[in-house]
């Protein structure tokens, strides 16, 4: 049996191998651990074979044990690095990051998976529907993800500044200083979305805590003027009629 010598041919074969086993730490890292964890059995078992073979602690290898060896401690190796790499991600605290971090190739149904990301909740239902609807208006891509019975809305880091926005405008409320009313009777809320139309008054009604208030665009305390308007326009008699049964009572 022709004993294993790290000639140019076992020297060229080493370094496919090293090239593979390095390579193999940032784009498939946990299948570099798996064949670390191997080789390091896989040593062992090839030495102890070799020295009973040999009848010594340390005698030659064979070509294919030799070939074994170099492999195994190529990427027994690498297993190393993987393992030191996790350690430093956890110990920097970064340990809901490490899988996306550790494979920042890998793929999902959708397609490439984002690196990072961030998410938020809030205990107010329609604050929560408010953002997933203003994140849909503006083309946002979000997920759902239920924690501890918590609906949180996931976005990737790179719409950050675009979602902060929208977050301080869900948290500040969607009612406008002076600019925006709320009528009790249902009447007079739509006569003056009406006056607004007629206006050309950009507005629209928005739900807020259960209840309908209108928001326009524009000058403050439209309501006022609304008001003055209404009680300006004449009237021919005081007695609501069935034409009219709204019309206002002159004063």
């Amino acid at each position: 049996m022709e004993p294993f010598k790290l000639d140019r041919q076992a020297k060229a074969f080493l370094a496919v191998i090293v090239v593979l086993a390095l390579a193999m730490v940032p784009l498939a890292p946990f299948v570099s651990l798996a064949l670390g964890a191997i080789s390091v059995v896989l040593l062992p078992a090839v030495c102890v074979k070799s020295a009973v073979r040999n009848r010594r602690l340390f005698g030659p290898f064979s070509q294919a044990e030799g070939a074994l060896v170099l492999s195994a401690a190529a990427f027994a190796a690498c297993g190393v690095l993987v393992v030191a790499y996790m350690t430093l991600m956890l110990g920097a605290g970064n340990a809901m990051m490490l899988s996306h971090a550790m494979l920042p190739f890998s793929f999902t149904a959708e397609g490439p998976r984002p690196v990072g990301g961030s998410s938020v909740w809030y205990s107010d239902p329609d604050m929560r529907q408010k953002l997933k609807d203003e994140l849909g208006k503006a083309g946002i891509p979000f997920t759902l993800e239920t924690r501890e019975g918590k609906e949180y809305v996931k976005w990737s880091q790179e719409h950050n500044a675009a979602v902060e926005a929208i977050n301080q405008k869900v948290r500040d409320g969607p009612l406008p200083n002076g600019r925006h009313t709320r009528f009790q009777d249902p009447a007079t809320q739509k006569e003056f979305a009406d006056w607004l139309a007629r206006k050309g008054i950009r507005h629209e009604t928005v739900k807020q805590h259960g209840e309908d208030w209108i928001v326009w665009e524009g000058a403050e305390n439209l309501v006022h003027q609304f008001m003055t308007d209404r009680s300006a326009r004449p009237c021919k008699n005081d007695k609501k009629t069935a034409q009219a049964p709204t019309a206002p009572k002159c004063s």
